[in-house]
């Protein structure tokens, strides 16, 4: 089975071409203006937008491992690149022409969700990393 998986996992264009598209669509949505009337919701008491940001860079950190997985420090690499895109993200927010405003705890969302990934992906692909 870990065979398939790995064999699976040397498509790398598909993989690239994938995480590529979804960093686009991150940056479009971290950056657009907000809806005139958002409305607010929780999960687990949590405010919901909190939720969204911890899965988008969660799966971010996978896909970003899957399109570097045939590369030495892959898991590495991954989550510096989301942290960094996350950070990016956030503090192009502070400038007033986004119409968007910055928040320390989405930063903290972004962050715990790259942790997140990390703690899976090295404990189910700890065979096979390159680092």
């Amino acid at each position: 089975m870990l065979n398939h998986i790995h064999r699976w996992l040397q498509a790398k264009k598909f993989f690239k071409t994938f995480a590529l598209f979804a960093t686009l669509i991150v940056v479009f949505l971290s950056l657009k203006p907000p809806s005139p009337n958002p409305q607010s919701w929780t999960f687990l008491y949590l405010r919901g937008d909190l939720f969204l940001h911890f899965i988008c860079y969660f799966g971010m950190t996978f896909l970003y491992f899957f399109a570097f997985y045939t590369q030495n420090n892959s898991l590495s690499k991954s989550a510096l690149i989301s942290l960094t895109l996350g950070s990016v993200l956030e503090l192009l927010q502070l400038i007033t022409f986004f119409q968007r405003f910055f928040d320390p705890f989405d930063l903290l969302a972004n962050s715990l969700g790259v942790l997140g990934s990390w703690f899976i992906i090295k404990g189910i692909f700890y065979y096979s990393l390159k680092e």
